[in-house]
Formats: structure tokens, sequence, C-alpha cells
């Protein structure tokens, strides 16, 4: 840029421009294309405001500097909260797991014949499915208690619950989760059908409840489809519960809780009560 060219742009005649290239003629037409194109522009912006508008808004350009805030991340609150929630909705397909134990210790129980024994003795029915069936649910009682132990004491996670709330949701839940195992252990034929379907059942339902995948993520419909599952009544009353919910507030999540406990346990009751095999044993 020799001397003149600025005030060559300034009278819209762009002169005063040299282009010099030790590498051919190639690239001195390939510069020249491109100042071209900058020059034109500059002279149509120029064109429209006047020099003295240029000049100001290249002025305001150059002096404006990028506003950077700093923020003090020492509040892991939020993170904590999400993080909790995952655990919880880990620790809700784990209790199905833990609970479907019942209803493979019963067929295999049947399998033996040790059920069919039981049957013939004067023990009821009713005394030896409520043994299982509270057997089974103070051992998930447990692993809810070990792991809200892990959750504040080993891993210090403060998941913006109480914690003796937390324990009552999941107990309701762990509840339905028992019911559901004896339900399967009475239309199962077979501890290798149990196994396959309780596998399958836990795992779709636990991934379409938004307890693995927040459902705010999730499509309109699959949200829909999301308030069908039993888990995601007790992630909808976790997150009730760190927005300052109350226990008190949780009428509606937990009287659906007990509904598909009553539900199974329905089902558990028909199917025990049409068993043709025990009959015919007795």
């Amino acid at each position: 840029m020799e001397k003149g060219a600025n005030d060559s742009l300034a009278n819209q005649t762009a002169a005063h421009f040299k282009i010099e290239s030790i590498q051919g003629e190639n690239t001195i037409n390939t510069v020249k294309m491109l100042l071209s194109n900058d020059i034109n522009k500059l002279l149509k912006l120029e064109k429209l405001g006047g020099v003295d508008k240029l000049n100001q808004t290249v002025n305001t350009y150059e002096s404006s500097k990028l506003q950077v805030e700093n923020t003090d991340l020492k509040d892991h609150s939020n993170i904590e909260q999400m993080m909790s929630a995952q655990i919880l909705g880990f620790l809700c397909m784990m209790l199905l797991y833990a609970a479907g134990s019942l209803g493979e210790l019963i067929l295999k129980e049947k399998e033996e014949g040790t059920f069919y024994r039981l049957m013939s003795t004067p023990l009821s029915s009713k005394k030896y499915l409520l043994g299982n069936a509270l057997f089974a649910y103070v051992v998930v009682l447990v692993e809810v208690l070990i792991c809200l132990f892990a959750m504040r004491f080993a891993f210090h996670i403060n998941p913006g619950v109480a914690y003796f709330d937390l324990f009552i949701i999941l107990a309701i839940f762990s509840l339905m989760a028992v019911v559901l195992s004896l339900a399967f252990g009475f239309m199962a034929s077979s501890r290798k059908s149990i196994s396959a379907l309780q596998t399958t059942i836990f795992t779709i339902s636990t991934l379409l409840s938004g307890a693995l995948i927040p459902t705010t993520i999730m499509p309109a419909l699959m949200q829909k489809i999301a308030a069908f599952m039993p888990q995601y009544w007790v992630m909808d009353a976790v997150s009730k519960l760190q927005q300052n919910g109350s226990i008190e507030s949780l009428g509606l999540n937990i009287a659906i809780l007990l509904g598909y406990t009553l539900l199974f346990a329905s089902i558990a009751s028909y199917k025990f009560a049409r068993n043709d095999e025990l009959r015919s044993f007795v």
C-alpha cells in the first residue's frame, strides 16, 4: 500500500496498491482477485455511510472487548442432584433384579418338588407366600439402606432430599418390586423363562421410564409412555423433593405405586388360586 492509498479509497478511485510475489503469476492473480473483492466491499461501505461513519464504525469495533465473567463453582448442588438422580434410577433397576430372585426361588422349589410337599403339610399357602415375600422384602430394604449409606457417608453426595424421604419412596417401590416378582413366579413355567422375561421387562421399562435417560430429552410420545412405568413415579417423586417439596406433596406418586402393588398382588393371587398342579398334587 503506497502513499495515497487511503486517500484514493476516500475518493472512490482505489489507486496506489502494488502486488509483488516471488512465487509467480498465479499467486499474483489470486492475491489481486482477493484484494479487489475486499476493496470493492470497502468502497460500498464507504459510499453508504461516508468516510467518517466508516472510521467511527471501525474504531468502535476495534475498541470493543469481549466481556468475560468469572464464576466460582464451589456450589456443586446441581451436579450432586443430577448424579443422585442417576444413582437412584440405576438403583431402581437393581431393586427389580434383587426382588426378581423371589419368583425364581418359587419356581426352583416347584421344579424340585419342595413347593408341592410344603403345600401338602399343615403350612397354609398364605403363610408360605407371606414368609417368602417378607424375606425378599427385607433383603431389598437392606440393599436400599446400603446404597443410601454409601451415598451419605462414603461419597458425601447431597441429593437435595432428606434421606428419610428417599427411603420411604424406595421402600414403597421395593414392595411393588417384590409383589411383581411374586406374580412372575406364578405366571412363568420355568426358571429360564422367568429369567429372560424379567431381564427384558426390567431393562426396557427402566429405560423407558426416564430412570437412566432423563425424560426431558425424550420426544413427547416417549414422555407419555414413560408415565406408565412405575420407575417414572419414583424419579418424579425425587424431582419434586429436590424442588423443595415435602413427602406430603407426593400423594399421587405414592398412590400410583401402591396401585401397581395392588395390581400385581391381584395377579399373583389369581394365578396362585388357579394353580391346577397344586390341586392335583394335594
